[in-house]
């Protein structure tokens, strides 16, 4: 019985603790966990596949009934899938390895954008300034 008071009395001596907030992470700290996070394997693998399962959703639409106006091979039945694995017989692991090289150059783009970011700010603080006249010629008084 002892035990279980002494856990109870730890347990509501660390709830004040539990409950204090962390500092949000900064821009900057957000965007290096995306980059890391784009350049791993197992992430680009996971990415790549959500990207495929989503794809398929769509894919199974069926389309039939209005494409045959266009393409009058396109059965009535068929959906955008049929059609791309009709034209591609690879489409399906074409579409994830490209998928997966998406989310590659993604994490590659993000990791550019982070070591740009002092420039993009400096450009961005010199177009405010160089706007500012305008604004202030636009502004309603």
């Amino acid at each position: 019985m002892r035990l279980v008071l002494t856990a109870a009395l730890f347990c509501a001596a660390a709830t004040p603790a539990l409950a204090q907030t962390q500092p949000e992470p900064s821009t900057r700290d957000r965007t290096e966990a995306l980059a890391r996070a784009l350049n791993n394997p197992m992430v680009q693998e996971g990415a790549a596949a959500m990207l495929t399962n989503l794809a398929g959703i769509v894919l199974d639409t069926r389309v039939g009934p209005v494409a045959h106006y266009v393409d009058p091979t396109v059965d009535e039945n068929e959906t955008l899938g049929d059609i791309q694995r009709r034209r591609d017989p690879d489409f399906d692991r074409n579409f994830h390895k490209n998928a997966r090289s998406a989310v590659v150059v993604a994490g590659k783009l993000t990791e550019g954008a982070l070591q740009m970011q002092d420039s993009l700010a400096e450009t961005a603080a010199r177009l405010r300034a160089a706007l500012q006249p305008l604004r202030g010629a636009l502004d309603p008084k």
